[in-house]
């Protein structure tokens, strides 16, 4: 893994970033060097977010964002580039329609929030920071999947649409941008979020049927298990992965179902 400061000099955007996934992703890799900029929908949630890195010493920019909205999407890259002058690291991390929905309750605002919230903004985002990676001849894109796009998980296939979605876009970039210096990776978290945790304290069989689907016993952490990697992926080390998918997920990916 990454020593202390191996992104410094850096500059990333993290969308979805005001809690869970997209918290400690930005807040990892701020800690590494890397100023942050840090975009959502719900702005103040944010606040807490840039507090928390510049109080650390870290640079960090926080940004109202619909990423539905293709006009907002440049507004953040263009205001990345105003305040830190480059952008070297994009997560796209936000991600719309997350609930469970019934299958033939999916209607055309579902498909519509799930579609322009993940894949259509990652492509927009990708699109917007592209030119910019491609002319300093290094960039580092990592996009966010879902197992649930597999399968094994019923009432989401709104969601499974839009994260596996994502996942061919990641491929295809791959395929096309690499030879520029920019990397696209994508990961696949299976991470104790806050909505997870709810549940499984409902009840102990709650707790036993979460916990029996990860090998390894627990769902993972988002600050030690899931950030090192993104940071990681992230750096001059990961320069030779591109097109790949990690699943971050406790060997879940792997598991019978």
């Amino acid at each position: 893994m990454p020593q202390q400061g191996v992104l410094e000099g850096k500059v990333s955007i993290v969308t979805g970033a005001r809690r869970g996934i997209g918290k400690a992703e930005a807040v990892a890799l701020a800690a590494q060097g890397s100023a942050v900029v840090i975009c959502d929908i719900v702005y103040d949630d944010l606040v807490a977010v840039r507090d928390s890195i510049t109080d650390a010493g870290g640079r960090c920019l926080a940004l109202e964002c619909d990423v539905r909205d293709g006009e907002q999407i440049h507004d953040v890259v263009n205001q990345t580039l105003s305040h830190f002058g480059s952008v070297d690291i994009l997560v796209n991390n936000a991600q719309g329609a997350v609930d469970p929905v019934e299958w033939e309750n999916i209607d055309d605002d579902i498909i519509h929030t799930s579609l322009y919230s993940g894949p259509v903004a990652s492509l927009r985002f990708m699109q917007a920071c592209f030119p910019h990676m491609k002319k300093q001849k290094w960039g580092r894109i990592i996009n966010t999947a879902s197992g649930v796009s597999r399968g094994g998980v019923s009432n989401f296939g709104h969601y499974a649409m839009s994260k596996g979605a994502i996942a061919s876009l990641t491929y295809a970039a791959a395929t096309d941008w690499s030879r520029f210096g920019i990397t696209v990776n994508v990961i696949y978290p299976a991470i104790l979020t806050d909505g997870m945790k709810a549940w499984m304290d409902l009840s102990p069989e709650n707790r036993t049927t979460i916990e029996s689907s990860f090998p390894i016993g627990h769902p993972g952490d988002t600050e030690k298990d899931l950030a090192p990697v993104v940071v990681f992926l992230a750096s001059d080390a990961a320069g030779y992965l591109t097109g790949h998918p990690f699943y971050i997920d406790g060997g879940a990916a792997y598991a019978p179902r």
